[in-house]
């Protein structure tokens, strides 16, 4: 964690901005072991490997561990970077382009292994904030540990170790849809935003998708996920390798031909066949991983953007599969933004607001 990151940084439970640092271990301009403390409330968070650990300090929804805990193995796993990530992640935030997140201060929800992060680091963005709740965080730190604007947490989308209208630019890209509460978390990456930024999102869609809710999800939900990881990372390999050879030797060649096009699936398969087994391994991996799952509407997902209320909201369909939307926040008063939990949180006993839902 570089020492300036404390600045950027809330305290969870009163949202009162900066967080007070002591580092125990450094390495270069790396604080690798220390804490952080707030100085209102008094609450201490240990910075473990570089990474701080920002963690609830009530219980996770079961499911939603064992979500971010396969997860964090999964990207364990897939931890390369490579130089296809880049269109691939325009294609997720568009119509926004690398030049809108120039000497921004930018706030990512569910970094994985810090791809996307390390990306708007390039484009020259002021700050970084990668947030993630499972170990992947780890993965992230030593992808990232390089760049001078990224800081890597470990946090909960539901309780954001950001204050308020604090960030220019807000993104969750394949991650809202594998929370328990996916508007809820939209809503909270939202309210980091100043008036006048952007949030961004991509999710899976309902639309197109019947077939992975009718076929896929009931072996994911009973069997795959239930599965232990290394068994699920060995045996996606199987249908990612047909997944792979269909998308090479059958879709890839027919593109540019009229049947190609009535192909199934051919606008996401087409995108498949230009990666390499390991992408695709990676990919077959992540929809079979996962407790939860949720395939959204775009009635639900234009829900979500109307009640943040934002403004000048550009959504549309991706791959014939998903849905992407972004959206610039509205001037809104503080009793509006949802997660005012200030000075009554901070002077409530322990116990009391330790049973807060997460």
């Amino acid at each position: 964690m570089k020492a300036r990151a404390a600045d950027l940084l809330a305290c969870p439970r009163c949202l009162v901005p900066g967080l007070n640092c002591r580092a125990h271990g450094s390495e270069g301009d790396e604080i690798l072991e220390g804490e952080l403390s707030c100085g209102r409330c008094g609450d201490r968070f240990a910075i473990r490997n570089g990474v701080p650990r920002i963690l609830p300090d009530a219980a996770v929804e079961h499911d939603q561990q064992r979500t971010v805990d396969r997860f964090g193995r999964q990207w364990n796993d897939f931890d390369f970077l490579t130089h296809y990530y880049e269109q691939q992640f325009l294609g997720w935030i568009g119509p926004n382009r690398p030049e809108d997140f120039k000497d921004k201060i930018v706030l990512e929800g569910g970094c994985g292994k810090g791809r996307h992060s390390s990306l708007v680091s390039s484009w020259g963005a002021k700050d970084v904030i990668a947030v993630d709740l499972g170990s992947a965080v780890d993965t992230a730190f030593r992808n990232c540990r390089h760049l001078p604007n990224v800081h890597v947490v470990q946090a909960d989308l539901f309780r954001l170790p950001v204050a308020p209208k604090s960030v220019d630019i807000a993104f969750s890209v394949g991650v809202l849809h594998h929370t328990p509460r996916p508007k809820e978390a939209f809503l909270e990456l939202v309210a980091r935003v100043k008036t006048g930024g952007r949030m961004i999102a991509w999710v899976y869609g309902r639309e197109n998708n019947e077939w992975i809710v009718q076929l896929v999800d009931p072996i994911r939900k009973n069997v795959t996920s239930r599965l232990p990881h290394r068994v699920v990372y060995e045996a996606s390999k199987v249908p990612a390798a047909l997944l792979w050879a269909v998308s090479k030797g059958v879709y890839k060649p027919l593109r540019g031909a009229a049947v190609g096009q009535r192909l199934f699936y051919q606008a996401y398969v087409n995108v498949i066949a230009e990666f390499p087994f390991d992408e695709v391994h990676s990919i077959v991996h992540d929809h079979l991983t996962p407790p939860i799952a949720h395939y959204i509407e775009r009635s639900e997902f234009e829900d979500w953007f109307r009640e943040a209320g934002l403004v000048d909201v550009h959504m549309s369909w991706h791959n014939e599969n998903s849905w992407r939307g972004t959206g610039t926040v509205a001037s809104r008063p503080d009793s509006e933004i949802g997660i005012d939990r200030g000075s009554n949180e901070a002077s409530r006993p322990r116990s009391e607001q330790a049973s807060d839902p997460v």
